[in-house]
């Protein structure tokens, strides 16, 4: 990813509290303040201790996390920073709302910034969108090798440059219309046409840039569709971005994050197939694993890492979030040494 552009994680990753469900803080109505200069990324010393506030967002149709199960996971966050990074952190959840109310409450923001989200996503239903996709592809392979291609597309040997652009825009589409169709409890497919805006990553991203009451916004759902910074992990998903870290000038930490958790919690036959059962008893781990990759990011300001092996700092290739984790576990914090970035 463009070192100015929000970071895709396994990429979203990719989203609300059930209706009657009350919000801990107020939802966001007055317009957003005026954003200071922006500068380079400070680095976040670790002599000192810290506070990551954390919002809830919940969609009512999607399997979700207990208050309890959240509460776990914030603590084994809080030990993976400790452990791996050397960083003392406190995580404190601040609020949870429905998703969708959230978003609503947010209008301002998203007219503010209406011609910005219009150049970064990409309208599926237009008739330029193809062309417009196969450029994005293109831009971010022109730069790999092709090894590296292969091992995301996971398509054997490729000849060429061109070649590998046919076979990814081929395989975006037939993945993003299989995970729009993931089945969901009640039999109606994950993606909403009237609600499209809550899976949008254009939207994310300009909504965490305008955060103030939290630094990392979690949620039940997911980041899907087609947009102009996609990177080669996101493009090989079908466009599903499972998280994103960027900057915020009005965080202390310039920075904020974004989650989806819905490839870690349903079990639809497109993830079944894609990246296997997680057992019940290991889901909080894999998903502090996904967590600490967008730390990473947020903390040390590293950058997305392609070519490390089994590095927490390199997003999986494909689906495949179990294995990824299991393998980052097992080989505990990657010695490598590490680009960092001065903006995301």
């Amino acid at each position: 990813m463009k070192p100015s552009a929000p970071f895709h994680l396994c990429a979203t990753l990719c989203l609300s509290i059930l209706t009657g469900l009350a919000a801990s803080r107020p939802l966001l109505a007055q317009p957003p303040a005026a954003a200071p200069p922006a500068t380079a990324l400070r680095d976040l010393p670790k002599t000192r201790s810290y506070e990551l506030r954390m919002l809830y967002l919940e969609d009512p149709r999607l399997p979700s996390l207990t208050s309890d199960q959240r509460t776990a996971l914030y603590a084994k966050i809080e030990h993976l920073l400790a452990t791996w990074y050397g960083y003392k952190v406190r995580v404190r959840e601040t609020g949870q709302h429905p998703l969708a109310a959230y978003y609503a409450a947010q209008d301002t923001i998203f007219i503010q910034q209406r011609f910005r989200l219009k150049t970064i996503d990409l309208d599926l239903a237009a008739a330029t969108t193809p062309a417009r996709l196969r450029a994005v592809i293109a831009a971010d392979f022109a730069p790999r090798p092709l090894p590296q291609i292969e091992r995301y597309l996971n398509a054997g040997p490729l000849s060429s440059q061109p070649q590998a652009v046919k076979i990814a825009e081929q395989q975006f589409w037939k993945k993003l219309v299989e995970l729009r169709q993931a089945p969901l409890a009640d039999g109606m497919p994950f993606f909403d046409p009237a609600s499209a805006r809550l899976n949008s990553y254009a939207h994310a991203a300009v909504l965490i840039e305008h955060l103030t009451e939290a630094d990392f916004m979690l949620t039940n759902s997911m980041l899907l569709g087609a947009d102009a910074e996609m990177p080669i992990y996101v493009i090989a998903r079908g466009g599903l971005s499972t998280a994103i870290t960027t900057n915020n000038p009005r965080s202390p930490y310039q920075a904020a994050v974004l989650a989806g958790l819905f490839p870690f919690l349903s079990d639809a036959p497109v993830f079944v197939r894609e990246r296997g059962v997680i057992p019940k008893d290991e889901l909080l781990d894999v998903i502090a694993t996904l967590c600490l990759h967008e730390l990473g990011h947020f903390f040390l300001r590293y950058a997305e890492h392609y070519d490390h092996p089994h590095c927490v700092h390199v997003a999986p290739p494909g689906l495949n979030y179990y294995t990824w984790h299991q393998a980052i576990r097992a080989g505990g914090p990657c010695t490598l040494p590490h680009q960092k970035v001065t903006r995301y």
